[in-house]
């Protein structure tokens, strides 16, 4: 017999039991459709996090110590020649960018409206290391920060309080901190901590709101990957011990903080996060090979006749296998195909509903590499649950066929 004759006869045998072909496809159909489209919707949280980390994680910051270290120096301020030494000494190969920091709380006025904002001097490297956007207007530039310029970028808290949203009356007005006035040269995008923060030089920000001339409370080194963070660790490290007169590593006075922790942590959870989705998928179909395999087995049962004519007429043993076989996998293979389908759509509709409701989730991305996968698995399930009905069936003797 050949192929096309036994697909045939398959097809023809599947429409006899249409239920039942239902009912044992289903499986197939859940499974293959919950991988594509978790698989989709795990994909695009996963872009999330890595665009949300991704500024975060190559960025190290360097703060004073907080107590003397035992038998080591007292804790010390950070100096603009710390930030000097790093931005002269540094290689450029594993530091990109060095931005010093200064933080406070200031009340921030405009015709007659206050608002309570996080003022942060610092330099013009600071939204791009933070990942915050200057959604319009501009950074200040190297001459306002070397000249102490009185300029700043408000955050989309003080752009509503202070000028109701309104983004084209808050840009180049002036707005007062103390009894000083600042021209508004850009505003932020949100930053993801309530929004209500201010950026100015921080040359400016020592000298007219927080004193201190020459100190820093942080300095950021910025990597130009999360795989460069070690090096630029140890590179920074370098150069503060020399600047700081440190002999052993463990007396520094200086604190090195990275965010490696807290992407292996994120790492942890997406490994997790994969591994359930595996585990669910794999039950799925775990259950669905071996409710196939069971209606094969009845398949087989209810044609054991038919089995016995075709035997008795000449029909050989790997025929009557290829057939059964033919059978479990086009069955196996209608439903991987319509999963795949489904799980296409899911992910499409979820690309749609999620941004919405959960914009920080991730849009998921269209899983075509996972879909064909999963589709060839349902066809590895349709050779693995007609194996042994299949080899049942071709093991049938004529005559015990005939008898049933």
């Amino acid at each position: 017999m050949h192929f096309k004759e036994s697909v045939t006869i398959a097809l023809n045998c599947m429409k006899t039991g249409r239920l039942r072909t239902v009912l044992t496809m289903l499986g197939i159909v859940i499974g293959v459709a919950s991988a594509t489209a978790l698989s989709g919707i795990t994909a695009g949280l996963s872009d999330s996090y890595r665009v949300a980390f991704d500024n975060f994680g190559k960025s190290i910051s360097v703060t004073p110590s907080l107590a003397p270290t035992s038998g080591g120096n007292a804790p010390r301020s950070l100096y603009n020649t710390d930030v000097d030494a790093l931005r002269r000494d540094s290689d450029p190969s594993v530091v990109v960018d060095v931005v010093p920091t200064v933080i406070g709380e200031a009340m921030v006025r405009s015709e007659g409206t206050s608002y309570r904002a996080s003022i942060i001097g610092t330099s013009a490297g600071y939204p791009a290391m933070r990942g915050i956007m200057v959604t319009d207007g501009r950074i200040f530039t190297e001459q306002e920060y070397d000249g102490n310029g009185k300029v700043i970028l408000l955050g989309p808290a003080l752009v509503q309080a202070l000028f109701g949203g309104d983004v084209t009356k808050a840009l180049h007005s002036r707005v007062q901190i103390g009894k000083l006035s600042f021209e508004v040269v850009g505003i932020l995008g949100p930053d993801g901590q309530g929004d209500a923060t201010a950026l100015m030089p921080m040359t400016a920000a020592r000298s007219y709101l927080f004193g201190g001339k020459r100190t820093v409370q942080s300095i950021w080194i910025v990597a130009p990957s999360i795989a460069a963070t070690a090096p630029a660790t140890a590179e920074l490290n370098r150069i503060l011990d020399r600047q700081h007169f440190i002999k052993n590593p463990a007396k520094r006075d200086y604190m090195v903080t990275s965010a490696e922790f807290a992407i292996s942590m994120v790492n942890s959870v997406m490994s997790v996060q994969y591994s359930f989705m595996a585990g669910i998928t794999s039950v799925v179909l775990i259950i669905a090979t071996v409710g196939l395999a069971n209606i094969m087995l009845i398949t087989v049962t209810e044609r054991t006749r038919e089995i016995g004519v075709r035997r008795a007429l000449g029909a050989r043993r790997a025929t009557i296998m290829r057939q059964f076989l033919i059978e479990s996998v086009i069955l196996a293979g209608f439903g991987g195909l319509i999963g795949m389908a489904f799980g296409l759509v899911l992910t499409m509709l979820g690309g749609k509903i999620l941004p919405i409701f959960v914009p920080a989730y991730g849009k998921p991305s269209m899983p075509y590499e996972t879909a064909v996968l999963a589709f060839f698995l349902s066809l590895v399930i349709g050779l693995a649950a007609g194996g042994y009905p299949a080899l049942r069936a071709a093991r049938l003797q004529p005559w015990d066929a005939l008898r049933f």
